[in-house]
């Protein structure tokens, strides 16, 4: 009898859960179809996948909406300053922004990304030399040190890492560390016990707990740091060894992507820390007057000559910082102002990307830019670090390659993310090409304005392109009719990679 009511109940669950998909989620078909395979496959088992998985069931999001405006509130006065900065120069037809004034627009109004200059950008291309010219800087730090990492690992880069953030902590500066719970699971709390000793503050993003494990999904993918509210980084470089090609595990050659930005692009980069940081532990009001205090105290634009930085510097670049994450579930900021480049491109589409399941929107931009004779290019990775990402990614490739689409793997692993259009506006970050990154994780990407960094972004493309080998559009037509199952039966559960 009890075993015939549990078949019962769990009928009755499977069954309201699949009308709920059916009727109340809104997603796209793709994302609810894989949602009703799985909850009809594996019954109630799928609903707790459902339930930590699906993105619908955000419960903090009260709490990081509040942490949100806390730090809005701290930037205000920057931000309605870069507003009227930039509606004057819009306003006057600035022949440097006029061909991305509806772009701009469409940031600002969409995303609420205001347009900020960085006095200079510096693009670093492997984590060896990301590495040494941020430590090097965190070193002379003298006011505040803030860093936030999808992944932080226990090796000789973190310990590294770790060891120069407790000695700054020592001599008074303001650490404050963000590393995302599940990015990070397999790093010991011990690792940041010396750091916590010296006085610095280390936090995780949305810890998960048996008693709070919706929060699993929604993970911090950004990589920031910004030192003095002055200069900060972001891209897709974490902190470890594989980043800085150290690794005695390491299989393959990695190559990443990191910029460096300085002046206001540095504190739009430190309100998106704060927005994070508040949500880990929120802050009362009352702290934001000694922030603004700190922020405003700021020392003076430092001379870069002793820092081990990259040859290449771009100066003045207008630029607009877009984030999005699964606090806003109406909105994909991030990919919908890609779609934008990419339905608005003339002549080239240049991306590189580590992980490529593109969702149906995506996918029909790609396609119809190939088809209409814009020259679309994407580097993806020789060897993959996820099998199961390359067998979902393989379908695509194939449909999108019949179609015009070029595709070449890097010999190595990119982890780089990074777009350029018609050689005149680049975005690099932290966000992928898959429905994770567009729609669950908490991504950042720039976008620059600026033909001379589109310049320097399109000499990378190139020097990686010399490094690839281009893909066999045929590989998944003569692959074995067992493979091809297998990549099918992935590719059906790419939107919830």
């Amino acid at each position: 009898m009890n075993v015939g009511i549990t078949l019962l109940v769990s009928y009755f669950l499977n069954f309201g859960f699949i009308a709920f998909i059916l009727f109340f989620d809104r997603r796209d078909s793709p994302k609810r179809f894989s949602w009703l395979l799985a909850i009809t496959f594996i019954p109630i088992a799928g609903i707790m996948l459902y339930l930590l998985f699906s993105g619908n069931f955000l419960l903090r999001y009260k709490r990081l909406e509040k942490s949100i405006r806390h730090a809005e509130d701290i930037f205000s006065p920057l931000q309605a300053e870069l507003d009227r900065k930039a509606e004057k120069r819009l306003a006057s037809h600035d022949p440097a922004l006029e061909p991305c004034a509806r772009f701009i627009r469409l940031n600002r109004h969409y995303a609420g990304a205001p347009l900020a200059y960085s006095k200079t950008v510096y693009v670093f291309t492997s984590g060896e030399e990301n590495y040494r010219t941020l430590f090097a800087e965190i070193r002379r730090a003298q006011i505040s040190v803030s860093l936030s990492y999808f992944i932080i690992r226990n090796d000789a880069t973190g310990r590294q890492l770790i060891s120069i953030l407790a000695e700054k902590a020592r001599q008074g500066v303001e650490i404050r560390l963000l590393y995302d719970h599940i990015g990070s699971l397999r790093t010991s709390d011990a690792l940041f016990e010396p750091l916590k000793k010296a006085g610095g503050e280390v936090r995780k993003f949305f810890p998960v707990t048996v008693l709070t494990p919706y929060s699993l999904n929604y993970r911090n993918h950004r990589k920031i740091a910004v030192i003095d509210h002055r200069a900060g980084y972001f891209g897709g470089i974490n902190i470890g060894d594989e980043y800085a090609n150290c690794s005695p595990k390491q299989r393959f050659l990695w190559r990443d992507t990191q910029i460096r930005v300085t002046g206001e692009a540095a504190l739009l980069l430190e309100k998106c820390f704060l927005g994070d940081w508040y949500s880990a532990r929120y802050k009362t009001r009352q702290s934001i007057a000694p922030e603004k205090s700190r922020i405003v105290s700021a020392p003076p634009e430092k001379e870069e000559q002793d820092l081990p930085l990259p040859s290449v510097c771009i100066t003045d670049v207008p630029l607009q910082i877009v984030t999005s994450g699964p606090n806003d579930v109406k909105n994909d900021e991030i990919r919908d102002a890609l779609l934008f480049l990419i339905a608005h491109a003339k002549k080239s589409v240049h991306i590189e990307t580590p992980y490529f399941t593109p969702d149906e929107v995506f996918f029909s931009a790609l396609k119809i830019a190939a088809l209409s004779g814009i020259e679309v290019q994407i580097i993806l990775p020789g060897d993959w670090d996820k099998f199961y990402v390359k067998l979902a990614a393989m379908p695509y490739i194939s449909d999108l390659a019949k179609n015009g689409v070029q595709f070449f793997h890097y010999n190595g692993f990119i982890h780089a993310k990074m777009f350029v259009i018609d050689g005149e506006i680049a975005s690099v970050g932290s966000t992928n090409i898959d429905t994770r990154s567009f729609s669950l994780h908490f991504e950042l990407n720039a976008f620059f304005y600026s033909p001379q960094f589109a310049a320097a972004a399109e000499g990378i493309f190139r020097g990686d392109l010399a490094n690839s080998t281009p893909a066999d559009p045929q590989a998944f037509d003569r692959a074995p009719l067992c493979k091809k199952a297998v990549c099918n039966f992935f590719k059906l559960f790419a939107p919830l990679m």
